[in-house]
C-alpha cells in the first residue's frame, strides 16, 4: 500500500501515514478514495474558501504502472461553482511521479498566511515559500521551478486561481489541466501556488501484471481508433460530431457548424508541429500547435476537442488561429477553457 499525506497550511503540520487497505479496496484510489474523504471530512456547512475545504491530489490503482493511460490524476474538492461535490482529472506526467514518489493522495487543508508550494521528494514533504511565483503565469512558473528543481513535475495555479476565478485549472506539465469545477480557485483560496514532485523510486506490481499490462498497451497502439487519434488527437470529433447533429453551437442554442471545415482535425493539422503523449499512454494523441506570426502567435500544447467546440461553435468562431491562442492563454492564466467559452457567448 501506499501513502496518504495530510498537509495543514495554517499551521504547517505534515503528517504521512499508510493509506488504508479497506478504503483503497472498497474504492480503488483517486476519484473514489478522495470522494469518501471529502464525504467523511467536509461538512455540508463549509465554505469553499474556507480553510475547512480539502483539496485532495489522488492517484489511482494503475497510475505510474505501465497499463495503458497509467498517468491519470483526480483533484477534488467543494466546488466553489456549485457549493457541492467537485472534481476534476488529468494527465500528462505529474500524477505518475506522485504515485512513484510513494503517494496515493495529498489532503491540503488550511490556509497558508503568504504563497507556499509543496516540494515532495520521494516520502517527504516541504511547504517552502512562493512569494517570487505569485502573481506569474503557469508557464513561468512551471519553468522556474523546474530549473530549480531538476527532473521534477509540477502543477501549478496562474493569476486566476490566486484571484479566486471559480473557473480556475490548475496546469501540469505546462499544458494538462485539471480544469473542471473550480479546483484551481480552492487551491488559490489556500496560498498554494503549486506542488513539485520528484520520484527516485518505481510503482512495485506482480510480474504478471506487467506482462499483461504490457499486452494491452500493444493491443491499444494498435487499434484503428487509437490510430486516428494517434493521427489526428481528439480533434477528430469535431467532424464525427458535426454531422450527427452533436456539435454545440451558440451555447447549445446550436447542434451544427456550418464551417466546420476551418476548424476541425484538418484545419489543425496545418499548424501542428509535433505529437506526444501522456505517462504509459500508446495512443499519443497530444499535438502541439504553432502559429508562426500575426495577432495570434503562440506556441502551445492542444487544443484539444472541448476546446475547440469551446471557442469555435459555442461563440460562433470560425478563426483556429484565435481558439489556438485562446488555449494558450488560458493555459497561461490557469482558465478553464470549456467554461471560459460557455461564458465568453452572448
Amino acid at each position: 500500500m501506499g501513502l496518504t499525506a495530510d498537509i495543514n497550511l495554517s499551521d504547517s503540520t505534515i503528517e504521512i501515514s499508510e493509506t488504508p487497505a479497506d478504503l483503497l479496496r472498497k474504492y480503488l484510489g483517486s476519484r473514489g478514495y478522495a470522494a469518501r474523504i471529502l464525504y467523511d471530512r467536509v461538512g455540508p456547512e463549509v465554505e469553499p474558501f474556507s480553510g475547512d475545504n480539502l483539496l485532495i491530489f489522488s492517484t489511482g490503482l494503475f497510475t505510474g504502472t505501465h497499463w495503458p493511460t497509467g498517468a491519470r490524476l483526480t483533484v477534488t474538492a467543494k466546488s466553489p461553482l456549485t457549493g457541492s461535490y467537485g472534481y476534476s482529472n488529468t494527465g500528462g506526467f505529474f500524477g505518475a511521479e506522485l504515485r512513484k514518489a510513494g503517494f496515493d493522495a495529498l489532503i491540503v487543508r488550511g490556509e497558508s498566511p503568504g504563497p507556499v508550494y509543496l516540494l515532495i521528494e520521494d516520502d517527504r514533504i516541504r511547504i517552502e515559500d512562493a512569494g517570487e511565483y505569485w502573481g506569474k503565469t503557469t508557464d513561468l512558473v512551471t519553468d522556474s521551478l523546474r530549473e530549480k528543481h531538476p527532473q521534477s513535475r509540477v502543477a501549478t495555479i496562474g493569476p486566476a486561481g490566486e484571484n479566486l476565478v471559480r473557473v480556475a485549472a490548475i496546469i501540469n506539465d505546462g499544458g494538462r489541466a485539471a480544469g473542471r469545477c473550480g479546483m484551481g480557485a480552492v487551491m488559490g483560496s489556500k496560498k498554494l501556488k503549486a506542488v513539485v514532485v520528484t520520484a527516485s523510486g518505481t510503482v512495485t506490481y506482480p510480474d504478471l501484471f506487467k506482462q499483461v499490462a504490457i499486452r494491452m498497451a500493444k493491443k491499444v497502439a494498435t487499434n484503428p481508433a487509437s490510430l486516428l487519434y494517434r493521427k489526428f488527437g481528439t480533434s477528430i470529433l469535431v467532424e464525427f460530431k458535426n454531422p450527427r447533429g452533436d456539435l454545440p453551437g451558440k451555447n447549445h442554442q446550436e447542434v451544427q457548424f456550418p464551417a466546420v471545415e476551418k476548424i476541425n482535425a484538418r484545419a489543425l493539422d496545418k499548424y501542428v508541429y509535433k505529437n506526444s503523449g501522456c505517462y504509459s499512454c500508446p495512443i499519443r494523441c497530444a499535438r502541439n500547435s504553432r502559429v508562426e506570426s500575426g495577432p495570434y502567435q503562440c506556441e502551445t500544447e492542444g487544443p484539444e476537442y472541448e476546446t475547440i467546440d469551446s471557442f469555435g461553435p459555442m461563440v460562433w468562431n470560425d478563426d483556429m488561429e484565435l481558439i489556438i491562442y485562446a488555449n494558450k492563454l488560458c493555459n497561461n492564466f490557469g482558465i478553464d477553457t470549456i467554461s471560459t467559452g460557455v461564458k465568453k457567448f452572448r
